[in-house]
């Protein structure tokens, strides 16, 4: 039986008053509490959570703004993939091309869906493209009612049509079909589809849908995994999805369906407690506590609707953790004040007055490693600066006043609570912790904390560091697929398998917008005849530009249309841009309007019958003309202009506008990359930035804009900075599409990845230093955080060297760092709070506090590092691996924070003796 407890000197006085108010107005307190629980938790159905990449980052940056730009003008920014794979032969099957053509209707028939920029054999805007003694011929590649199943010779002649189509088109055909060689299976070159060697095993379907998508993901990517599992259903097949938003969505549905790892969580929490306290008032009320905390933070969220991810999911289960462990703390001091008097309200006032210091000061704390989350431009850092500051203010009424408030109004027998002032297993860890501490064994902690430092440097590289990056083996960048999911995952082994048979999964957009802004056509005034009359294409165009200025409009009867898409030199330095971006090692596929008007060319050029020649794949410029007739005189800018209205004819509406604006004067090209690898994509980004300052004054390059430089979009007056500037301002173009997304994130984490945790320590060190008035012992914690601090920076250069990179420290994980600080210094508060007790207790008895304060607070801590390892298992247990990284970086920094607290902190308050612990007769 334990002894009784030793009496301890009398609380502050204003801690003291707390206790008798919140115990003399109890009920009222426990109505309130228990109402606003009950109030907030009816808001958590109109939680957003939505995952949505445009919402995570700052949209003042240049990709965020760009993306944003592309995806309101050309669309094509929520692409879904859908890779049907045959099994046996080629895809040139009457029920291979009926299948494709009917996931094209299902998906076609999805919510949010944007039919007018699908691509695939049976999308509208795909045709067959050939010229006879007419002119162009456009038509659809597949029949509305599918290839005849009932009429062989039929069906041989519409799937004979259909492949013509496709490999004659060396533009779209990448983007329709998986060629591979019959004999060694490796992808076919894109000039080489119209070869016989070469094999058609697989068809894709490439969806595009609206933003609007973003707000039905749950019950979206339901529909579309069923879609998908009954087409799956043919063993004739194989069938691979991928893309943004079946990605994001199936985040969403993923952490939905594992909704029993949460269940597992909360029985081990429980266990645990039972196992501490032996009853279950104390294995309850600190669930009960620390659950009115979560119900209120997630209805907060509801209430505001704030645009969320799936990594909020680390909300509520570091609420559970930190809360359980001021629970611990608070419900273990009633415990051992009812085993000793019997009298609940004594206990409930001792309790509260003892631990409201310590809990206040650890809980502004953890405020301020949230806060300081709110410096950041960035929605889901913001969300979790605003919620965890309100859930860890809130844990100061649901656990700390409370659970004491409910043992009084259901108060545990002083029988029950005898062996709560100690078990067996805290005296015995608490005695051998401070027999170490004590003795020559004090350097074992010394050395622990060495060599994970040495490990740290090692894998931080940062003797090869500089200012711009001190730790060079800490890699910044992102990998999307391996931060949304796991390596098991079948989402991600779906994504790999579709970046080896296509092109590329990661999508690039480049868009660009002519410098001179369009005049309006002439309604009432018309520029002269004569100029009809006028042969040679540049004094034409100087005199149309005269007569613009004069008039304030345009004229393009004699002058031709406007817009840089009509503008032959234009087209051909994005032809240019493409044969190189084609050519890189990273980048597949690329489309642009460029692309059409080369078809075009290349159609036209041949003689009806005779076969098309791939070197008349080419924009009609001068050049181009002159090498095959050095007399020809012909305009290409007229040339242009005529297949543009040819084009403009024989297409359907909207088929051309995921490439060209209306006016001609923006588009966009658009290409995939196929490595996912963080380093590697950040290279394809500046080498595509090179390309475009090394020809950003060519002739058809200079008449344009690329990209933005700042945003939102909306405003592009603020886009001052020309390309022909150069400078200490200058700032080269963002691109768009995921690689966009990919470099922004990179954009955020080298900016925040060093100067938010320091933000965090330095503000922890300042309210600490007012706290304890104590500038030694806000050192001795800023150590202690700092040590801890490097550590996760070790971590993430292990990751980045084994190339995990679920784990390498990208923007998404960065948030790690001060939330881990902030909930960290709680065990260092608790420590030095529960120190200082002891010490005047026991007359300054340095030997005897530290072991009174290990066998209970120190046990306590340990208590809490188990219900924290238990609330981690949902963050682990899902395919996400964002949660997992979350769960990684946390849990292995506060399992570091206890050890520092209980083991090196004691050192270090004995070795510099701060007065706020020893007294000024130290």
């Amino acid at each position: 039986m334990a002894s009784t407890p030793r009496p301890l000197p009398p609380a502050q006085p204003w801690a003291e008053a707390y206790a008798r108010f919140v115990i003399r107005f109890r009920w009222i307190i426990i109505v309130l509490i228990l109402t606003a629980t009950g109030v907030l938790a009816t808001q958590i159905p109109k939680m957003d959570v939505r995952n949505d990449p445009d919402t995570l980052l700052p949209p003042t940056n240049r990709y965020v703004a760009t993306n944003d730009y592309v995806e309101k003008k050309f669309g094509m920014a929520n692409l879904m993939v859908i890779a049907v794979h045959v099994k046996e032969g080629d895809i040139f099957q009457p029920w291979f091309i009926n299948k494709i053509q009917q996931i094209h209707r299902d998906m076609e028939a999805l919510p949010e869906a944007r039919p007018e920029n699908f691509i695939n054999l049976a999308a509208q805007k795909i045709k067959y493209m050939g010229a006879d003694e007419y002119g162009l011929v456009f038509q659809r590649l597949i029949p509305t009612a599918g290839i005849s199943t009932t009429d062989p010779d039929q069906a041989a002649e519409e799937l004979a049509f259909l492949e013509e189509g496709i490999r004659t088109n060396p533009v779209m055909a990448p983007m329709l079909v998986s060629m591979v060689d019959r004999e060694t299976g490796e992808n076919c070159a894109y000039e080489d589809y119209d070869k016989a060697f070469c094999k058609a095993v697989a068809a894709y379907i490439i969806a595009d849908y609206s933003d609007g998508v973003k707000e039905i993901y749950l019950p979206w990517v339901r529909e579309v995994r069923e879609l998908m599992a009954q087409h799956a259903e043919d063993d004739r097949v194989e069938i691979l999805v991928a893309g943004e938003p079946y990605f994001l969505a199936y985040m969403l549905l993923d952490l939905v369906q594992k909704w029993w790892l949460f269940a597992l969580s909360l029985l081990i929490v429980i266990a645990v407690l039972w196992l501490e306290f032996r009853n279950w008032r104390g294995a309850i009320f600190p669930v009960l506590g620390v659950f009115a905390t979560i119900a209120m933070t997630l209805g907060l969220m509801g209430y505001t609707e704030f645009k969320l991810t799936t990594m909020m999911v680390l909300t509520p289960m570091l609420l559970l953790a930190i809360g359980i462990g001021h629970s611990v703390q608070i419900t273990r001091r009633f415990m051992l004040e009812q085993a000793g008097s019997g009298d609940c309200f004594k206990s409930a006032h001792i309790a509260i007055s003892h631990t409201i210091i310590p809990a206040t000061l650890s809980i502004v704390t953890d405020m301020v490693g949230f806060a300081t989350l709110a410096l950041v431009d960035i929605s889901f850092f913001k969300a979790y600066a605003y919620f965890g500051v309100f859930g860890m203010l809130t844990l100061l009424f649901t656990t700390t006043t409370l659970i004491p408030l409910l043992l009084t109004v259901f108060p545990p027998s002083q029988e029950s609570c005898n062996d709560k002032h100690g078990h067996r297993w805290e005296a015995k860890v608490g005695g051998g912790m401070t027999r170490m501490l004590l003795g020559p064994g004090k350097w074992l902690p010394i050395g622990v904390i060495a060599l994970v430092m040495a490990v740290s440097a090692y894998h931080t590289r940062f003797w090869e560091g500089s200012v711009a990056d001190p730790f060079p083996g800490l890699e910044k960048g992102i990998n999307y697929a391996r931060a949304a999911f796991k390596e098991k995952s079948e989402t991600w082994q779906d994504l790999e398998r579709l970046n080896q048979i296509m092109p590329g999964v990661i999508s690039v957009s480049v868009p660009i917008r002519g410098r001179e802004a369009l005049s309006p056509d002439c309604l009432d005034t018309y520029f002269p005849e004569y100029l009809f009359d006028i042969d040679d294409p540049q004094e034409r165009r100087a005199q149309c530009q005269a007569y613009e200025r004069e008039l304030g409009c345009w004229d393009p009867d004699p002058c031709g249309a406007q817009g840089i898409f009509n503008d032959a030199s234009v087209l051909a330095d994005v032809e240019r841009m493409e044969n190189w971006m084609r050519a890189h090692a990273f980048i597949g596929y690329t489309g642009s309007y460029a692309q059409y008007v080369r078809l075009v060319n290349m159609l036209l050029a041949a003689e009806p019958g005779d076969p098309l020649d791939l070197a008349d794949l080419r924009i009609p410029t001068r050049e181009y003309l002159q090498a095959i007739d050095p007399d020809d005189d012909r305009d290409p800018d007229a040339i242009v202009q005529l297949y543009n209205g040819l084009l403009e004819t024989m297409t359907s509406a909207g088929d051309m506008d995921s490439f060209v604006s209306h006016d001609w004067n923006e588009g966009v090209v658009l290409g995939f990359i196929n490595t996912m690898d963080p380093v590697e994509t950040h290279q394809v980004t500046m080498d595509i930035q090179q390309y475009i300052e090394d020809h950003k004054n060519d002739p058809g390059f200079g008449k344009v804009h690329f990209g933005l430089r700042s945003g939102p979009w909306t405003d592009l007056s603020g886009d001052t900075n020309e390309l022909s500037i150069e400078g200490l301002d200058y700032v080269r173009p963002g691109v768009g599409g995921f690689l966009g997304a990919t470099e922004a994130t990179r954009e955020v984490a080298m900016d925040e990845w060093l100067r938010t945790p320091m933000q965090t320590a330095l503000a922890i060190f300042l309210i600490a230093a007012l706290m304890f008035r104590s500038f030694t012992l806000a050192g001795l914690l800023l150590a202690t955080l700092l040590i801890v601090l490097f550590a996760q920076y070790g971590l993430g250069g292990y990751f980045t060297a084994v190339q995990n990179w679920s784990g390498n420290l990208a923007f998404h994980l960065i948030v790690t760092l001060s939330i881990a600080m902030g909930l960290g210094v709680d065990y260092g508060i608790y420590m030095i709070s529960r120190l200082k007790e002891e010490m005047e207790a026991t007359g300054r008895n340095w030997a005897q506090a530290l072991r009174n304060t290990q066998n209970t607070t120190g046990s306590a801590v340990i208590v809490s590092v188990f219900v924290l390892l238990g609330s981690f298992i949902p963050l682990i247990g899902t395919d996400l691996a964002n949660t997992w990284g979350l769960a990684m970086y946390i849990g292995a920094a506060l399992i570091l924070h206890v050890f520092t607290a209980l083991m090196l902190l004691p050192l270090l308050i004995r070795w510099f003796r701060p007065k706020y612990v020893f007294g000024t007769a130290a």
